[in-house]
């Protein structure tokens, strides 16, 4: 999965770990704001360049991607997910599973094997 959002954009496993981009401007408004202004503030997306839209745009994609991926079954736990780093982190808990649940999963894989016998046909 890496590789193919990587593929597709330098920043885009970026937006998986950290979250979407926000493109941020110098606050020209610091003075009137009060004793701690914000110094830096999200830049309005009316004022974006082309380039900054697409960097911007990253986790929408990436939300695209993920959503496409999933199976029937999967698609309910994360479709409440507000950002692909959501769809992630939720699919990576539901892969794990707890530690207790992953050996009785070996357990029974194991003992499926132990009993495989070959048929005469």
């Amino acid at each position: 999965m890496q590789a193919h959002l990587s593929a597709i954009h330098d920043e885009m496993w970026d937006v998986i770990e950290d979250g979407p981009i926000v493109i941020m401007t110098v606050n020209t408004q610091a003075s009137d704001q009060g004793a701690y202004p914000e110094v830096m503030i999200p830049k309005p997306k009316s004022q974006l360049s082309p380039e900054e839209r697409t960097r911007t745009n990253l986790d929408n994609v990436a939300q695209d991607i993920l959503y496409k991926y999933l199976d029937d079954s999967l698609f309910p736990k994360v479709r409440k997910c507000k950002t692909a780093k959501e769809i992630w982190d939720t699919l990576m808990s539901l892969g794990e599973g707890d530690e207790q649940e992953n050996d009785n999963n070996l357990k029974m894989a194991m003992k499926k094997f132990e009993d495989f016998k070959m048929l005469p046909s």
